[in-house]
């Protein structure tokens, strides 16, 4: 017994040498690989793209996915309309992109290049939209039970990283400007008095800028987090490019003012294709590792080639000649102003002087345009739709009062021009019904606010039944009823629906707006509690 005792004893020990030797083995095999790769780590380099391009120049021949193959047999019907490339830059990241194991650290050399030309410490690609990137960074910096101080203004994606958490939110009521009916940024003394009520908060969370283009004092939240060691969390989606070129012309972002961990949008500001963003770290507040557990957890495990190229592909070009790209952006913004004043005046423009005078506000990025239709008669809803039908034009949001373009590097005079005219044409085919429209008086953000009886988790998962209207008053909430844009929800899960909410949201549909995350858009029915 003792000797077989023995040779066992003696076997494992061979058979466990045996395994650390290929171990080494493969790291070394590993090792010589990386050599081979296409990634160049340069900032003049798109290391996605180029190991794209260099598949294609080494003839491979896939009996992998995607099974279109690369467009080779029979054609995709996509290509009609997106063209061969697309099919044929629609290729696996790994065994095809990069290696097997991915020895040639294709993506991971575009994400250190992003950070490196952010200033962050570590930067993930999101090819499901900062909505992935916000799900990520609540999970992230609080889980089951945990406290997170967030700002009531978020976009709905945050409240259903909190339903994925399980997190307790506090809500932090941002500034609500009674003139212009906007809800701005959450001012620095509002944040030191949460944390100070919830010393058992693990983070904090703000969003900003907000929708229309103004900044909040991330410098001053950032401060009042890190007296306590707490990390800021601010989702930037609308301001990704600030940080990446620093523009004289635009706000600070995030990164730069001392956010700890930071969501941006590449398809709102940069060059990249839609659902692309990005997740930054500021600082080691933020865990790596439970950070990369988090994003895995929400990653595709057959992440877009394409997507994640245009990340890569737009941190280039921005690196390169966003100066150029931003200037082009600021001129067009400028000159549109500019054409209204003397052009339509009988639309009113809120300058960027005047949302810069408002408490907590920054800054203001003077992209975001604000067109008040109000002065018409109209709502921004009908004045959209009457630009879209009658004159082929979209703009970015509109709301019960105002519509809200988005003026980017796409933008030249030509396109300034049209719009103007557009606008002009507006204002001439409702000359007659000038202030006799219906304007609706929406509640302030203070006015909606209600108790959280439950958490969102709790209350998203729990039993729950479809009541009218009226019946859901005094009721707790179990879904995201959000009026969109610009995204934010007017009752959250695990809140209580009062009168002023159903009432809004009536007041909300009635007007034209649309609703999201509701089981019932109409609205007839709200889904409660049982």
């Amino acid at each position: 017994m003792g000797r077989r005792f023995g040779r066992w004893i003696g076997g494992k020990e061979a058979a466990m040498d045996a395994t650390s030797l290929r171990k080494r083995v493969n790291r070394i095999k590993t090792r010589l690989r990386e050599k081979q790769s296409p990634a160049r780590n340069s900032q003049e380099a798109a290391p996605i793209a180029d190991a794209m391009r260099a598949y294609h120049e080494r003839e491979m021949l896939s009996f992998a996915i995607p099974a279109h193959s690369g467009g080779r047999g029979p054609a995709p019907e996509f290509v009609q309309w997106a063209g061969t490339d697309a099919a044929r830059f629609d290729l696996p990241m790994s065994h095809g992109v990069d290696t097997r194991d991915r020895a040639w650290k294709v993506q991971a050399t575009a994400q250190e290049l992003f950070a490196e030309a952010l200033g962050a410490r570590q930067t993930l690609f999101s090819t499901n939209g900062s909505t992935m990137s916000a799900h990520v960074a609540v999970m992230t910096v609080a889980g089951p039970g945990e406290t997170l101080v967030m700002a009531r203004n978020g976009h709905k994606s945050a409240f259903e990283g909190l339903v994925l958490s399980g997190a307790r939110p506090v809500y932090l009521e941002p500034y609500y400007d009674h003139e212009l009916a906007l809800a701005l940024g959450p001012l620095p003394g509002d944040l030191r008095t949460a944390l100070e009520a919830n010393p058992d908060a693990r983070a904090a969370m703000v969003f900003t800028p907000s929708y229309y283009g103004t900044s909040a004092d991330v410098r001053a939240l950032a401060s009042i987090c890190h007296e306590r060691d707490l990390p800021l969390v601010t989702d930037d989606a609308w301001g990704l490019d600030y940080d990446l070129v620093g523009h004289s012309g635009l706000p600070q972002g995030g990164l730069s003012c001392g956010a700890d961990l930071t969501i941006g949008s590449v398809h709102k500001t940069l060059t990249g294709l839609g659902q692309t963003s990005v997740l930054s770290v500021g600082s080691e507040r933020i865990d790596p590792a439970r950070l990369k557990l988090f994003f895995e957890l929400e990653e595709s495990t057959s992440t877009s080639s394409l997507l994640l190229s245009a990340i890569d592909g737009a941190r280039r070009q921005f690196v390169r000649e966003g100066q150029q790209l931003l200037d082009r952006s600021l001129h067009s913004a400028r000159l549109l102003r500019e054409r209204l004043a003397a052009e339509v005046p009988e639309l009113r423009v809120v300058s960027t002087e005047q949302l810069a005078e408002r408490p907590g506000v920054v800054g203001v990025d003077p992209c975001h345009v604000l067109i008040e239709t109000a002065p018409l008669g109209l709502t921004g809803y009908q004045a959209d739709d009457w630009l879209r039908d009658e004159r082929q034009v979209d703009v970015e949001l509109s709301d019960h009062r105002r519509i809200l373009p988005l003026i980017t590097f796409a933008h030249g005079e030509a396109e300034i021009d049209r719009f103007v005219r557009a606008l002009r044409d507006l204002v001439d085919a409702h000359a007659g019904s000038r202030n006799g429209g219906w304007i609706p008086e929406v509640p302030t953000g203070a006015e909606l606010r209600t108790e959280q009886a439950m958490l969102p988790r709790e209350a998203f998962f729990a039993a729950s039944e479809e009541v009218k209207p009226k019946a859901a008053v005094g009721r707790v909430s179990a879904e995201l009823v959000t009026p969109y844009p610009p995204g934010i929800p007017a009752v959250a899960p695990g809140e209580v629906i009062t009168d002023t909410i159903v009432d809004y949201l009536e007041l909300f549909v009635a007007a034209g707006g649309f609703v999201e995350g509701a089981s019932d858009q109409a609205l007839d029915r709200f889904r409660v509690v049982a």
